[in-house]
């Protein structure tokens, strides 16, 4: 090894100084930097756990969130559990907030919808009427009480049946089975049920909703109608063979002087052939039927006041312009107002009746008479018969007359 110079070896001490400054600044930077990391670790240790903290915190409020969501659905919740999430200021306090008022108005609605359902429920029990719900199957979904009284059944028997499941509805069960296999909307008819051996009628309307998929029908007992729609129709064919084959003649009229309506006695009657032959041409009754020209006139001042015309005669034109007499009974039908509707009555032919009513006064006249000559006659007898009338004949047959006369 060379020997180093003084001057050498005092540079090398210098460098080995000096980098040994370098080392112990750099142990000195190592150590500042070593605590300032430690403290950091430390620090970011508790920021760590503070997080953490919090975290578990928020997870908590969140499962009560959730929690919260689940006691809606089972119906227990209370607005009460929500009350620390919701003191939060971000967004799951918001949320918490947001979700309790939600399930307010949830619940309010729901107290609106149960009370509502309740008066709904009210209204359809107190229906004097059947009320039904049907699936598109054609299976009850429910019924009201008067429809489940009348079956003498619980309206619960009624879920899930089919319609036809009832003995004595057949007609009903098979106007809902037509309609639910139509595309109608509505549609309604009048059905027969029987009710306990006892025939009954009901106006069946029926109505589906929910896109079709379930219908509602409400039944009204028409009974009593349908028997007195019977009961008409049989009193209006009575009254239509009375009308068409009665003897007499029947009308009616409009005030301003036309036939409404006249049956084939009628039209006889005036010379037509025809009921609607007489309504065509007769325009104007006053003109065309009456002899004397205010003879509508009068008759109409008879209804004015009373009302009606009984036995009312008249001479009348036939419809080849011949005359003939008539005897009416005619009364003013009026609405409950008081206003004049129409005339209808009765006209029978009297002309014959008329005739020989007249033949007979010309007879009792005649007969008068020929009982006045009689009369006379026998009173003549009587005087000539008198003493007196004899003593005064003698006297004339004694009598110059030739002596008499020049006296």
């Amino acid at each position: 090894m060379n020997e180093l110079s003084r001057e050498e070896l005092l540079a090398q001490i210098a460098d080995l100084n000096r980098q040994i400054t370098e080392v112990t600044e750099e142990k000195a930077d190592l150590e500042i930097m070593m605590e300032t990391v430690t403290e950091h670790a430390t620090y970011l240790e508790n920021q760590i756990h503070q997080k953490n903290k919090q975290m578990q915190s928020y997870i908590q409020q969140v499962e009560k969130l959730t929690d919260a969501a689940a006691a809606v659905e089972n119906n227990s919740f209370e607005a009460g559990n929500l009350k620390q999430v919701a003191a939060r200021d971000d967004e799951l306090g918001h949320l918490a907030r947001v979700f309790t008022q939600m399930v307010q108005t949830i619940k309010t609605r729901e107290q609106e919808l149960a009370t509502a359902k309740e008066q709904l429920e009210a209204v359809l029990n107190a229906v004097p009427g059947s009320i039904s719900w049907i699936d598109s199957d054609g299976l009850y979904i429910g019924v009201n009480s008067y429809l489940a009284e009348s079956c003498n059944l619980s309206q619960d028997a009624f879920i899930g049946k089919e319609v036809g499941f009832l003995k004595g509805r057949s007609d009903f069960a098979n106007f809902m089975r037509q309609f639910l296999a139509s595309t109608q909307e509505y549609a309604s008819q009048i059905v027969e049920t029987s009710v306990n051996d006892t025939v009954k009628y009901y106006l069946m309307a029926a109505q589906k909703y929910q896109q079709g998929n379930a219908t509602v029908s409400v039944g009204i007992d028409v009974t009593e109608r349908k028997r007195a729609e019977e009961a008409l129709r049989i009193a209006e064919e009575k009254y239509r063979s009375i009308f068409e084959n009665a003897l007499e003649g029947i009308f009616q009229s409009s005030p301003d002087g036309h036939y409404i309506s006249v049956n084939p006695a009628m039209a006889r009657i005036y010379g037509y052939e025809f009921p609607e032959e007489m309504m065509a041409e007769v325009k104007d009754i006053s003109t065309q039927i009456y002899v004397v020209p205010n003879g509508r006139e009068e008759f109409q001042n008879l209804m004015e006041e009373y009302g009606e015309v009984k036995d009312w005669v008249s001479q009348v034109y036939r419809k080849d312009g011949s005359k003939i007499w008539v005897k009416e009974n005619t009364r003013a039908v009026r609405d409950r107002y008081g206003k004049l509707l129409y005339y209808e009555g009765i006209v029978e032919d009297v002309t014959q009746r008329k005739q020989e009513q007249e033949a007979l006064k010309r007879q009792l006249q005649e007969l008068r008479i020929e009982i006045d000559q009689q009369k006379r006659a026998r009173e003549v007898a009587e005087i000539t018969q008198a003493d007196y009338f004899q003593d005064l004949q003698a006297e004339v047959g004694n009598l110059d007359i030739d002596q008499f006369w020049e006296n």
